[in-house]
Formats: C-alpha cells, sequence, structure tokens
C-alpha cells in the first residue's frame, strides 16, 4: 500500500487533538453534539498542507440540528440536487474509490494528526461509520493483533450514515498523546486508516508518524466532523474503547 506524508502547520487550531478493525458502535442516545456531519467542509487541507485563514473554524450541527451548510454553496457540475442531499447520502453509501483520505500531523505538535476524507464523486453519499477505524503499530509489524486503538466518544446515536457532500471533507482528530506524557512510542510509527467499517483490509490507507511522537496507552480519536476545529472538540470526549 502507498505511504502518504504530509505536514499540516495549523496555528488557528489552538489545541488539536484506531485501526479497529471491527464495526462501530451505533447504540442510542447523543453525544451532545450531532453524531454526523451534513457534510459541508469549511476548507480541507490544500496541496501546500496549509489550512485557509479563516475556515477552519465554527461550530456546524449535523441533520439532528437541522442546519443544512452546504445548500447555498452551489454544486459541483452534473451534481446536481443529489450532491448535496443528507437523505441521498444515507440511501448511498460510499464506496471506496468515491473518497480520498490524507493524516497529516500538526507541525505543532507531532502528536497529533488530522484525518481528512474527501468525496471525490458528483453526488453526495454516505460513511457508515462515525469514525474511521485506527490502529498504531510499527509498519514492519507481523502481527497487527496487537495494534494500539484509540478512545473515541460514547453515547453515539442518529442519522444512519455521516452524509459527505460531493467535492467535500469531513474530518477526525487523532492525538496520540492526548495527556502530554511526551515519552518513546514503543516502536510505533504507522497509522492505519480504514475510512468505513464496510471496507476491506485492501483499503487500508498507512501512514508515517513523526520520528519523535509518543504514543500512550490510550490515545484518542474523535467522530467525523465538518472542520478541523468541531473533529478536535469531538477527539477531547473521546472516553471508550474503539476495539
Amino acid at each position: 500500500m502507498v505511504v502518504h506524508r504530509h505536514v499540516v502547520p495549523l496555528a488557528l487550531v489552538a489545541a488539536a487533538a484506531s485501526l479497529a478493525l471491527t464495526a462501530c458502535g451505533g447504540g442510542s442516545g447523543s453525544d451532545g453534539a450531532s453524531a454526523t456531519p451534513s457534510g459541508t467542509s469549511s476548507g480541507a487541507p490544500s496541496a501546500t498542507g496549509t489550512v485557509p485563514v479563516g475556515q477552519n473554524g465554527g461550530a456546524k450541527g449535523g441533520p439532528s440540528a437541522g442546519a443544512k451548510p452546504g445548500s447555498s454553496t452551489g454544486t459541483p457540475a452534473g451534481g446536481g440536487r443529489n450532491a448535496s442531499n443528507d437523505a441521498y447520502a444515507y440511501k448511498h453509501l460510499c464506496a471506496a474509490n468515491q473518497l480520498s483520505v490524507t493524516a497529516k500531523e500538526l507541525d505543532s505538535d507531532p502528536d497529533q494528526y488530522v484525518i481528512a476524507v474527501t468525496n471525490r464523486g458528483q453526488a453526495a453519499c454516505g460513511i457508515s461509520s462515525y469514525y474511521p477505524l485506527v490502529a498504531l503499530s510499527p509498519k514492519n509489524a507481523a502481527d497487527r493483533s496487537k495494534s494500539t486503538h484509540p478512545l473515541v466518544p460514547s453515547g453515539l446515536g442518529g442519522a444512519p450514515a455521516v452524509p459527505v457532500y460531493a467535492g467535500h471533507t469531513v474530518y477526525a482528530v487523532l492525538d496520540t498523546d492526548p495527556d502530554g506524557a511526551k515519552g518513546g512510542n514503543g516502536g510505533i510509527d504507522e497509522i492505519g486508516v480504514l475510512v468505513d467499517q464496510r471496507f476491506p483490509n485492501a483499503e487500508i490507507h498507512s501512514f508515517p508518524m513523526d520520528e519523535g511522537a509518543t504514543v500512550t496507552k490510550h490515545p484518542k480519536l474523535g467522530l467525523y466532523r465538518d472542520t478541523i476545529r468541531d473533529a478536535v472538540t469531538s477527539m477531547r470526549t473521546a472516553d471508550i474503547n474503539s476495539s
């Protein structure tokens, strides 16, 4: 599989924040914020790894909050009304080849990573997992069953899928050292990401970790959100095992 490495300088995010190859829970209740994004991205990291000024902030609710922030931004050619339609996304789950994924470390802290998933298609689609499945391990490990899996937020529930509008991005933030322990990484130097629990292991994307990163026993991972700032907030509420 192809290994990607990018760095995101992100001065605007004040504090940014496994691969559990099992289905994520969709139980009842609420995590206090919408469990699913509306599908609108407020600016994906560009090819140079930067985030446009003023485009990564602002709280946005998902379907449960009645928000439709993508409805007035226009749609890609050929997408029509299905390009930014939640109901359409719920009924049309994303294909692996419809999505692109990156995991970029924040240069302000080598222990924090932004996982960005972009819909390259011309219609909205749905991700059946509330968060990406993430595993941390040595890149040459023969036995991946001992991978480290992050904590995720509890109290999930709501829409049947995370809608991702055509041309837009959703984010999840991983913090491998949420308590600031600043120790070693136990030989762990790779992040494995599976965007959706439905996808086969062949769709796992691997990303190298910074050499100076710390990996604690309980990293934290947030839910998919429309903005990096909201993804950081979600990450901070992680409190249960994802595996």
